[in-house]
């Protein structure tokens, strides 16, 4: 059976402030779970846990669109300046998400403290960026929601099926690896000290704006390897692992961006390509460095002990 439109699923990534909007983002969110989307965003706040960055980074990517819930206030900040929803914002934009906004219409014309001079700020690139409505009524607020998501110009991507409906996949073969036994001890050394440029991106941020840069990074395999080692004792995810490895990086890139960039005032999101770190796996791998454990997003990475004699 054919799945039909109406029966998919979507994830959206609701981003706003907790100050103000209780009951607005409640009632959105209600709004959106009658129209089969669930949010996994949540509200930036001062008062709870401290912000985590990689956490929303990774559900910002899940989602299928991204939509800036802005009220009265520019929010909690980021250190590079920024706050956190518009840090938010520019990352789903990065991604080429679908962006919805809607934008509370209560500046004054007289700007009259530092957080609205940066909200108002804020307002000037969303609008150029992204479709966005105007709100000040919650009432107005509920319409817009209702007509964007209805609208067919809204493009939500592909969307997921409830379980009881999605076909169930066909099994994998998997995929047969050479026994390490096959590679002469001098080539496997050989191949596991090769140098390789590790492919990473960063966001550096100067003057107020934000560029996206690419760095290539020397680096030995054995190296990186040794990077991950104690997260590979007992197993991890290959998310965890390129998180890790990134944190590792992430000193030596700054530096080399702000030295290239000598009015940039911070340097963030630092990130290793996907597809080079699989293919890092893979060969640690092939040369019996690492074993993979299940399948999918359940895989899990762990080092081959040495036997012992």
């Amino acid at each position: 059976m054919t799945a039909t439109a109406e029966q998919k699923r979507h994830l959206v990534y609701l981003a706003s402030n907790q100050d103000g909007l209780e009951l607005e983002r409640y009632e959105v969110r209600r709004l959106l779970a009658r129209h089969g989307v669930f949010d996994i965003g949540f509200a930036c706040r001062d008062d709870a846990a401290p912000y985590d960055w990689n956490l929303v980074r990774s559900l910002i990517e899940d989602a299928d669109f991204f939509i800036l819930l802005l009220g009265d206030t520019y929010g909690p900040m980021a250190p590079t300046g920024i706050s956190h929803i518009h840090r938010e914002f520019v990352h789903a934009r990065s991604l080429n998400k679908p962006v919805i906004a809607f934008i509370k219409n209560s500046l004054p014309e007289k700007l009259q403290t530092e957080d609205q001079r940066r909200l108002s700020g804020f307002h000037r690139i969303v609008v150029q960026q992204s479709p966005y409505k105007l709100w000040h009524l919650r009432e107005e607020l509920m319409t817009h929601v209702r007509a964007s998501i209805a609208s067919p110009s809204l493009q939500k991507g592909e969307g997921w099926l409830p379980a009881a409906l999605a076909p169930k996949p066909t099994p994998e073969p998997k995929p047969s690896v050479a026994p390490t036994q096959a590679i002469p001890a001098s080539q496997r050394l050989a191949r596991s000290r090769q140098l390789i440029n590790l492919q990473v991106t960063a966001k550096v941020y100067q003057g107020g704006n934000l560029s996206l840069e690419e760095v290539l990074l020397p680096a030995r395999l054995d190296q990186l390897l040794i990077g991950i080692s104690q997260q590979l004792q007992n197993g991890a995810s290959e998310d965890r692992l390129r998180s890790h490895l990134e944190s590792v990086i992430t000193p030596t890139v700054k530096a080399q961006l702000l030295k290239r960039h000598t009015q940039a005032h911070a340097v963030d999101d630092i990130r290793i390509s996907r597809g080079q770190f699989q293919q890092m796996l893979k060969l640690w791998q092939e040369l019996g460095y690492l074993e993979c454990l299940g399948a999918g997003a359940r895989a899990n990475w762990k080092i081959i002990k040495p036997a012992q004699s």
